[in-house]
């Protein structure tokens, strides 16, 4: 469905607010739904806190308010202030940080809607992504569409729903905490591969309050689009959409590909030089490792990963991020054996990279990943084989299907409180996705994912086609709405 726009909005131009929490691993996929949105002739609007603002400015060339076309149609930026300087230590307790950002951002989000409809850009839709349920609330007192972009697997939805509703799945407790999950059309989960965050012992129990708030509230939005497609996890996704108005609209990271747009949600501008190393190393010989912004890994597995590497003999390319302000951590420190391999052209050792063309890269053998969701497609979407090291949250379960379903990946590690992988081990798995019969398989059955995944985002495509649906019904949504004086 297009939709007709120019250089500037227009009265009639149906406009679409999309509300993120910070963080790549959110504000990177809701942004290209933003942008899959605008390239269809829509406006919109993409607003997350200033913090976050201030890091993408830095990395892009970003100006407040300014619309920048995205295909036929437009996009901009707003950024709220939340009032807490980035060295705040209430940011650490996130419990209390959650509930505050709900406070200011209801207030900051509420304003900004009242502004567009003062300048005749009155907001036709509002979308949110998990930890920012409260968006829908905003939705409901303008009389406005709200939906919402899932960004986990289906399965990892699957879990948080039945969660919530009390009783329906048996979930593990404090009298019984190796209770193993059955939940409908999902392999059987071990009690260390639900998403950590229902783990009764868990450390962050602000994360499952924060993530759950999403599903209290999922009476609200008319759609619940998700970064998945649907031969990637047909029968939980078939089982959820009797359930709740699910739609898969992924990879959004290959949906990124189909629109042109230099608009970008990285905080960093990446070492194209890597791109440059990696040109001059031989097909299939390098791997490639990164823990996503978040996942934090013990100095000592840090270690052990890398003489590991070393061991293996493989080429790599290692990033390594400095530990957010939040965390309370010291900065991971590599080896100097690891730097002295760096320095003889061996390896390299960068901050950022750009971790979409890098992945796609031929000389990449496999990907040494924390398994978030958006490292999880965008392997799968390349067709690169990986080496699993979950921390907590969704990673877990992404890792059980990137080991025993997807069957694209080897195990080096269970989660955060698990036991630190020995460099032999980690040497073993290294080698045993690189080279051999098994790395074959990996790679095959990678290259199967990454067909699947490309038909899905093609016209006709299941993706595309649910992606159409939602367009089509947000505008009938729209017009209910006006029909009714909205």
């Amino acid at each position: 469905m297009e939709f007709d726009s120019s250089s500037s909005s227009s009265p009639n131009q149906i406009h679409v607010m999309l509300v993120s929490f910070q963080g790549q691993g959110h504000v990177n996929p809701l942004l290209r739904l933003g942008k899959l949105i605008a390239s269809k002739g829509l406006l919109v609007t993409f607003v997350t806190n200033e913090l976050w603002g201030k890091k993408m400015r830095q990395a892009n060339k970003i100006v407040d308010g300014e619309l920048k076309p995205v295909g036929s149609g437009l996009i901009r930026f707003e950024f709220f202030d939340d009032e807490w300087e980035e060295e705040d230590d209430r940011r650490a307790d996130f419990s209390l940080y959650i509930s505050h950002l709900e406070n200011v951002g209801k207030r900051e989000v509420s304003k900004l809607v009242k502004r567009y409809e003062e300048v005749n850009e009155p907001v036709s839709c509002l979308i949110n992504n998990p930890f920012v349920p409260w968006v829908c609330d905003v939705a409901e007192e303008f009389n406005i569409p709200c939906a919402m972009l899932w960004v986990q697997s289906c399965a990892c939805f699957s879990a948080y729903y039945h969660y919530n509703q009390s009783g329906s799945v048996s979930f593990p407790t404090e009298t019984e905490p190796d209770l193993d999950v059955k939940l409908p059309c999902v392999p059987l989960l071990k009690h260390d591969e639900i998403p950590s965050f229902l783990q009764p012992s868990s450390p962050f129990a602000g994360l499952r309050q924060a993530i759950l708030g999403q599903f209290k509230n999922l009476s609200k939005p008319f759609c619940v689009l998700i970064d998945s497609f649907d031969a990637l996890e047909r029968d939980v996704i078939d089982y959820m959409s009797k359930l709740c108005p699910i739609k898969t609209v992924g990879p959004l990271f290959e949906v990124a590909k189909t629109v042109t747009s230099d608009v970008s949600g990285d905080i960093c501008k990446p070492a194209d030089k890597c791109l440059e190393w990696l040109d001059s190393r031989p097909k299939s010989s390098v791997v490639y490792i990164s823990f996503g912004t978040v996942a934090y890994l013990k100095q000592e597995q840090i270690e052990e990963i890398a003489f590991g590497v070393l061991k293996s003999g493989l080429s790599f390319l290692w990033v390594i991020r400095p530990a957010p302000h939040d965390f309370k951590v010291e900065s991971h420190v590599l080896p100097q054996e690891l730097n002295e391999e760096s320095g003889k052209g061996k390896g390299m050792i960068v901050e950022w990279c750009p971790q979409e063309q890098v992945l796609a890269h031929p000389s990449v053998a496999c990907f040494v990943t924390h398994c978030g969701w958006n490292s999880t497609m965008e392997a799968l979407s390349v067709g690169v084989p990986v080496v699993c090291c979950p921390q907590w949250g969704d990673q877990v379960t992404n890792a059980v299907y990137l080991i025993d379903v997807f069957k694209t990946g080897v195990r080096l590690g269970r989660g955060a409180e698990e036991r630190v992988v020995p460099r032999e081990e980690v040497a073993e798995k290294l080698l045993e996705a690189t080279v051999g019969e098994k790395a074959e398989e990996l790679r095959k059955n990678a290259l199967k994912w990454k067909a699947e995944a490309k038909a899905a985002v093609t016209p006709g495509g299941s993706s595309d086609k649910n992606f159409q649906e939602f367009v089509e019904k947000l505008g009938v949504r729209i017009s209910k709405v006006k029909e009714n004086g909205g």
